[in-house]
């Protein structure tokens, strides 16, 4: 028995989401999947969340790209200093919500560092008190998928000033993020972390506990063409990021009066200030949006 390695050379995290699902929904291996890769800034939310609710308002003005996955779990900030790893298998018996057999084999290489790093239920890895990495998991297409981030360098000040607390103002049935402390890798080591060896220890480990044979898969050109076909079709549109959240009622602050709007499938639905209706039909949070209320006075 093998797992195919792939090693993502794109840092789009549009098209490096599509090639999870990807993987995920086409039989193009029959080995079990271990991915990693890379992106530039993005946040990432769990499928059944609330991006408006999850994600500071000002940041979807940033040209930070805001994109819903296919599995569930919380809201994530990620960039060129944090790793994805993404194991698939058609093995899925017990493993399902069985956070800490895909973690097992990254648990065994940080501590091989001397990082005091532990599993705690229901999917984190925590140095200490703090939390270096989140996971999630996603059952499609008789596979399982299992996914997650590392911490080494990301930019912690952009995840404790965008991923707050806003639940308090809004009320409607979507899951809501567990806030955590977060840390680097790199807060806890003597000298930087490399990710490319960081990658190969972590690769090493995970055959070797399972074990496995490796083999190195290289996407075709015609993979690359189907992954942006995807990419082009769903991640990158309004409709699956912001028009697949469920319908909510929000508090928002406006000319220093506290007014409600109810929101569906990301559209402004309904106001509690007929002067307001003219936001009746516009995308929440979008430009022409924010744009509007600009301008209200009473």
């Amino acid at each position: 028995m093998s797992m195919a390695i792939i090693l993502s050379e794109s840092r789009n995290p549009y098209f490096n989401l599509a090639l999870e699902e990807y993987l995920l929904k086409n039989d193009i291996l029959e080995e079990d999947i271990a991915l990693f890769w890379q992106s530039e800034k993005a946040f990432v939310f769990g499928r059944n969340q609330n991006p408006f609710v999850e994600i500071n308002p000002s940041f979807f003005n940033r040209n930070i790209p805001i994109i819903r996955r296919v599995s569930g779990g919380g809201t994530i900030y990620q960039d060129s200093h944090t790793l994805v790893f993404s194991f698939i298998t058609k093995n899925y018996e017990k493993k399902i919500n069985d956070y800490e057999y895909f973690l097992k084999p990254i648990i065994e290489v940080l501590k091989s560092k001397n990082l005091n790093v532990s599993f705690k239920p229901k999917s984190h890895l925590f140095i200490d008190d703090y939390k270096i990495s989140g996971n999630a998991q996603a059952f499609i297409n008789n596979k399982l998928l299992h996914h997650g981030t590392l911490l080494i360098d990301t930019d912690l000040d952009i995840i404790n000033e965008a991923l707050v607390d806003y639940s308090y103002i809004t009320k409607g049935n979507h899951i809501l993020s567990n806030k955590q402390k977060v840390a680097n890798l790199n807060q806890f080591l003597d000298k930087p972390c490399n990710t490319t060896d960081l990658v190969i220890d972590i690769i090493e480990k995970s055959v070797n506990l399972l074990g496995l044979n490796k083999k190195r898969y290289f996407l075709s050109d015609e993979d690359i063409n189907k992954i942006s076909n995807l990419m082009i079709a769903k991640y990158n549109t309004w409709e699956w990021n912001f028009g697949k959240t469920k319908e909510f009622e929000m508090d928002m602050i406006i000319d220093g009066h506290k007014e409600k709007l109810v929101i569906d499938n990301g559209i402004v639905k309904a106001v509690s200030n007929i002067k307001l209706k003219f936001l009746i039909g516009i995308k929440f949070y979008s430009e022409e949006f924010f744009e509007k209320i600009k301008y209200v006075k009473k």
